[in-house]
């Protein structure tokens, strides 16, 4: 058995554990107690209590000696006197602010044991902030506390109530229960959080934040994103069904505290979504305003000089870290468990998550919230809805005063740029949103190419453009390759060597589409395909190409049959028409040479890009009904009209 003498080591003294602060001689070690009393504790009391023995000698009373030098002062000159007259007594009390009888106490306590450390009286033990528990309930209670709410993990209160009761019990004792409640609710906020959750717990929730946010000087110098799940229920797009919550992929600019880039989708957050955000972010919100239909002045768009973000692997993958390479933009990630360094995005997320709670189908944060807003019942958002909504609080955040700035976002943004006397700073660069911009934030894989062209995920890519790349493939390790995020039947090869023969390709990177070698894959996302994969696998079939197209044709037909009836595929059937609008919405390649990278096309064209005019059924183009025929005349009769023959 041994007594630690370093800071923070604990003894036992007066019956008590104690803990060491130092030492203040060779035989004296300063201790502390839990309630915050410090002792001058002899190591030969230590020793003593060590084995067992009660410790001799009076207790410390800090009080008590903290008194002594008033004492002296005042009733000094009388200590030396056989006798005092009661007036020079009474002079002396009230300089101590004792009564009279209490200085006599004072004198007569020196004249039986000679020391002046007996002069103040001792403190009285109990009292108001002071526990008047027996000594020996007191250990078992602390001891209780340590071996159950007070440990990683700890247990409920419950169990401290009847361990503790057990072991009083056992020992002949009794302590009220309220004041067993009373010694849970005085455990310190940090004591019991550093306890129960550890140390990167604590230091997150209850230290100090030391270190002040750099100061940042212009726009776009500093962007801040991250992800945010809704907490609102939202609808089918034919309004009958409650398909779950959203994510928000959401990104401010630090120095004006504008909303940099925005996206809103049933996805959990991928490279897909943080792409899609990006995109938005540096291109012209124009489009945002004309498809809402949204009257604002939203000047925000160009390209990041420092992008921070959290750990996640969309956030420090490969893809994410070409994307930013291509266009010269730093990644920077927090410290790990310290999201104070995101501070301005995690207020922007909880900005909006206020402003949503007022919404219909708004499930609160916590279960008791969720079962008294019961958001199934009040849901009347489809996801199209809630896109414009939050866009709509955007721009009543850019127009609103914002305390960290002292004044509107968007009037801090302007005002870097305009001033009374007109420009004073470059405009940032403006991206024009096409293909070429597009496929360098789509996701990234890296793939050797073979005599049957490119494999990715069980489908074969190929087309006669890579050729000479097959044939000359031992030249080359692996191929930068860009997938369409939404369409699965078409890739992005950059080629090694040659570079776009465009002027005023902006990359100067030539990318070669590649199409799937089976030309009638249906349409279908990463997200669908990936999917099917795993249906495939778990049949325990070999997952071919024409294993994979049949389970999303199946999944297709299985999601229109059951749209109707579950949750899950109603939120798999928005999933797939939000993925279907984005496809729709996004850029092709233009007939001009040079507003896209030069593309080499292959000689041959899936059919399901044929004209949406003429729709292909079982290979022969359909024709629309000739005017004035029955067929013609039926498709023109509505379903109130039919209601309304047979009122």
């Amino acid at each position: 058995m041994k007594i630690g003498t370093k800071k923070g080591d604990k003894v036992r003294y007066g019956g008590a554990q104690m803990r060491v602060i130092g030492a203040r001689d060779l035989d004296t070690l300063v201790v502390v107690s839990a309630e915050g009393e410090y002792f001058d504790a002899s190591i030969k009391d230590l020793e003593a209590e060590a084995v067992g023995q009660v410790r001799s000698g009076t207790s410390v009373d800090p009080k008590r000696a903290a008194k002594v030098p008033a004492y002296v002062e005042a009733l000094g000159p009388l200590l030396g006197n056989d006798r005092n007259t009661k007036a020079a007594v009474t002079e002396a009390a009230k300089k101590l602010g004792i009564s009279t009888s209490a200085a006599y106490d004072a004198i007569r306590r020196f004249r039986e044991t000679g020391t002046t450390d007996q002069l103040p009286p001792p403190t009285r033990p109990g009292g108001r902030g002071k526990s008047r528990i027996n000594p020996k309930a007191q250990k078992i209670i602390e001891e209780v506390l340590e071996a159950t709410v007070l440990k990683r993990g700890g247990a409920k209160p419950r169990k401290f109530f009847r361990e503790v009761k057990r072991r009083l019990e056992k020992a002949g004792l009794q302590v009220a229960h309220a004041t067993l409640a009373d010694r849970l609710t005085k455990i310190p906020e940090h004591r019991w959080t550093k306890t129960r959750k550890g140390y990167n717990e604590t230091r997150k929730t209850h230290d100090p934040i030391r270190d002040h946010y750099p100061e940042v000087h212009r726009p776009l110098e500093v962007v801040q994103i991250d992800h945010w799940k809704a907490d609102i229920e939202i609808l089918s797009d034919d309004r009958l069904q409650v398909i779950g919550r959203v994510w928000i992929t959401l990104a401010i600019d630090v120095y004006s505290r504008m909303v940099f880039g925005m996206h809103v989708g049933i996805d959990a957050p991928s490279t897909t979504t943080f792409a899609m955000a990006m995109i938005n972010g540096m291109t012209r919100k124009d489009a945002i305003a004309e498809r809402y239909g949204l009257e604002w002045d939203n000047p925000m768009c160009g390209k990041p000089e420092r992008l921070e973000a959290d750990n996640a692997r969309e956030f420090t993958g490969e893809s994410a870290n070409a994307s930013a390479a291509h266009f010269n933009i730093r990644l920077k990630w927090r410290p790990l468990g310290q999201p104070q360094y995101g501070a301005h995005i995690e207020r922007l997320n909880g900005n909006l998550a206020d402003r949503f709670k007022d919404l219909p189908g708004a499930t609160g944060a916590t279960s008791t919230e969720r079962g008294e807003l019961r958001p199934e019942m009040t849901a009347a958002f489809t996801l199209e809805d809630v896109t414009k909504h939050a866009w709509m609080i955007v721009d009543e955040y850019h127009n609103d005063v914002h305390t960290g700035i002292g004044m509107p976002p968007l009037e801090k943004f302007r005002g870097y740029y305009f001033g009374p006397n007109g420009q004073k700073h470059r405009l940032p660069d403006v991206f024009v949103d096409n293909l070429q911009f597009r496929i360098h934030w789509f996701p990234l894989v890296k793939r050797s190419i073979q005599r049957y062209g490119i494999r990715i995920d069980h489908l074969d890519y190929y087309s006669e453009s890579l050729e000479w790349l097959v044939r000359n493939r031992k030249s080359y390790g692996q191929l930068e390759i860009r997938r369409h995020p939404f369409d699965v039947r078409v890739i992005y090869v950059k080629h090694p060597d040659r570079k776009a023969e465009d002027p005023d390709a902006t990359d100067g990177d030539e990318w070669i589409p590649v199409h799937v070698r089976q030309l009638n894959f249906p349409e279908a996302s990463i997200h669908e395909l990936q999917a099917a994969r795993r249906e495939a696998l778990r049949r325990k079939r070999e997952p071919t190409p024409e294993l994979l197209s049949k389970i999303i044709d199946e999944q297709h037909r299985h999601i229109e049959e059951a749209v109707k009836k579950t949750k899950s595929a109603q939120r798999e059937a928005a999933r797939q028409q939000h993925h279907s609008r984005i496809r729709k919405e996004a850029p092709v390649p233009a007939a001009r040479s040079g507003a896209v990278p030069r593309f080499v096309q292959p000689t041959s064209t899936p059919a399901s890009t044929q004209s949406d005019e003429q729709p292909v059924r079982n290979g022969k183009t359909q024709q629309a009904p000739a005017e004035g025929s029955i067929a013609a005349i039926l498709a023109g009769i509505s379903d109130d009209d039919v209601e309304a023959m047979f009122e």
